[in-house]
Parts: structure tokens; sequence; C-alpha cells
């Protein structure tokens, strides 16, 4: 941790990790903080979203009123900065300010923050379509194209696609959760009316389930539903509210992950699909932080079913915490991802990560914690 602190315009952070990301990133330091029940971590990463929110349109970096940035100091790409280059971070902003109330009962931040917080919501709400999906799009910020070929956490690509990039506007699943959380920890925050808004967001969830295959979309673009066993079903529970999803859904999303199982926990797409993409950043690898995430959300939603009765549900989340869990037996240093191979499974990234830090912390202290 003392390798990957940093100072930014006055606040004292962390960097995502050594030696390829020696900056600061919102989503990474918001998990993390989050994982590791960090309120003064938590507490300095949000009043530095603050400090960097957007507050105009900017088709170069992807600023738009309201959204939280992605990255810091930014990366140039081409012509385009990765500043604001993520769909994810204004959502993880709000949980955050809920998470940290939670945590340590003081509301006097959020307080501080409120205008902040209700230009946050704000620019979820400009993102929702008519059918109340949370879609991304560059001519939101007056661009043709983001820094980086998608926006939420697995951003290298997208699976069959041309050159891994959506057709714009497309609507990421994990995304759409992840906002639609954000808007429920805002009205709680605010006792507000946007409860509503959350309630309709949760009703176009059916939206984005193929009842035909009992799976989930990754995504829906322009063109059409990319679909494919990801492990953005299972890291979605950490989001969601027991009883969000019906017991269907929820049995389909677990016989579904037996597709990337594997001897670490859940890789993050089936093999089947991983030779499709250039990069195996996203799609040939288990990330310790992804293990903690599908850890902890498969405790919350298996304590739920089990109070309601669904004894063999209960059994199969037992299974999931079980699998996700795997990646304690190596994590003797803190590694980014593990890369899959065959047969040999290899360390890759940076070392130290962050995330990864903070997942092991949440595995030796904080599984068994309410979160979010």
């Amino acid at each position: 941790m003392e390798r990957l602190k940093t100072e930014y315009r006055g606040f004292t952070l962390y960097n995502a990790g050594l030696p390829g990301f020696p900056r600061n990133f919102t989503r990474d330091g918001i998990i993390s903080a989050i994982l590791s029940r960090d309120s003064r971590m938590l507490e300095n990463q949000l009043n530095f979203c603050t400090y960097e929110q957007g507050v105009t349109k900017n088709p170069n970096n992807g600023e738009e009123p309201g959204k939280i940035s992605h990255e810091y100091p930014e990366v140039t790409i081409g012509k385009l900065s990765t500043k604001f280059s993520a769909c994810d971070t204004t959502a993880l902003f709000l949980i955050g300010h809920k998470f940290y109330i939670d945590l340590t009962g003081d509301k006097s931040l959020a307080e501080y923050q409120q205008k902040s917080i209700k230009n946050a919501i704000k620019y979820i709400l400009s993102h929702l379509n008519q059918d109340n999906l949370f879609m991304e799009d560059p001519k939101f910020c007056d661009g043709k194209r983001f820094a980086t070929k998608t926006t939420y956490w697995k951003d290298s690509e997208i699976i069959n696609r041309k050159n891994g990039e959506p057709v714009y506007p497309i609507c990421y699943l994990l995304a759409h959760i992840q906002n639609m959380c954000g808007m429920r920890c805002a009205a709680k925050i605010l006792n507000s009316k946007y409860f509503r808004i959350a309630e309709k967001m949760k009703k176009s969830i059916e939206k984005l389930f193929n009842p035909t295959s009992d799976n989930f979309y990754i995504a829906v673009d322009k063109k059409g539903p990319i679909e494919a066993v990801s492990s953005d079903f299972l890291h979605m529970l950490f989001y969601l509210e027991p009883g969000d999803l019906k017991n269907k859904q929820l049995e389909g999303i677990i016989e579904n992950s037996k597709k990337i199982e594997t001897k670490l926990g859940y890789r993050t797409l089936e093999p089947e699909l991983s030779g499709k993409t250039k990069s195996e950043y996203h799609t040939k690898t288990v990330w310790p932080f992804e293990q903690a995430i599908i850890n902890n959300g498969a405790i919350k939603h298996r304590l739920w079913v089990e109070r309601h009765g669904f004894a063999g549900l209960a059994k199969s989340l037992r299974y999931v915490e079980e699998v996700s869990s795997r990646v304690i037996s190596r994590l003797d240093t803190d590694p980014e991802i593990f890369v899959l191979g065959n047969p040999k499974t290899e360390k890759g990234g940076c070392d130290p990560q962050l995330w990864t830090i903070a997942a092991k912390k949440y595995f030796k202290k904080f599984r068994y914690h309410h979160f979010i």
C-alpha cells in the first residue's frame, strides 16, 4: 500500500498498480475502499471525485456535466484522453457515499457534497432511454469515440464486434445494474423520489435477459444483443438486492457460470469465445478483486434465499462462494490477474495491484460483512 500511496491536489490517494498503472482510477479506489472497509481511503477518493467532477461536454476526453472521472492523470490515446472514459464511475461515486455513511454513521460528507451528488444523479438520468435502460454513447459528450474501446470495467474490447468496439448506443448489463444501484443509494442519501426511477430501471433488466437460453446478454448495442457466458452475471449480484431477480434467472446464472469455473475462481469469459478477441486481458483471465465481489454477492443472496426456504438455490450459491474463494490459495503476492494457460496459469499485470490487496483484506477479515 505504501508503494501505491500518492498525493494529488492535496488528497492522499492510491494508484491502481505498479508498474503498469501508476495513476489513480476512481473505479479501483472506490471498490478497494469498500472491499477493505477503509473509510479514510474512501473519504479521500470521494473528495477527489468531487474536485474532478465533469462540468461541461468535451468530445476529446469524454467529459459530461456531473460525470465522475475515470483516470488521473489522464492518458492520451491518439487524439483522445482517458480522463472520463468510464460509464460506471458516477454510479460508484454514489454507492461509495452510501457505503461511507453505513460504515461510519457520518452524514456530513454527503451533506457537504450534496450538489455533486445531485449532479451525478442528473448525469445518470440523462443516459436513460425510453425503456429506462442506462445507455452509453459518445454523443452524450458530443464525441464520436472514446479513448477506450468500451467504458465499463472490461474496457479493452467487446466480443463479436468489429475492432472490439460496440455500435453505439449500447447498454452494458453490469453498468446498467451499477447505475441502478447508484440511484438507489442516492435516493437513500437524499430520502428522495429517485426510488421510483431505480424501480423502473430494475424492471427494464428483463430486456437484457434471453429466456430461451436462460442467460443474460453482456450488452445490447445498435446492432443487437451480445451474448456469452460472462463473469458479469455473477459480478452484478454484488450490486443487486435479493429479490431483484427471479429465482429462475438466478438459477440460470449459477448453472451457466459452470462454463467459466476454474481452479482459481471464475474467469471473465467462457473459454469457447475467448479466442475471438485480440486481447486476453478481459477474456482469458481470473481477477482476484472480482472473486471478492462475486463472493460477497453470493453470500448476500444466499442468506436471503435461506431465510425464504429455497434450500436448493442456497446450496448452489454456497458453491459460488466456494469457487470464488479458491483464488486465496495463490495470493502470496498481489497480482492484478491470473492468465489462464494450458496447462500452466501465470500471474500477470501489475504486482502490487490495489484492488487485489483489498480483495485479500476482504477474504481475511470482512467476507461476511454487509456491503451494498
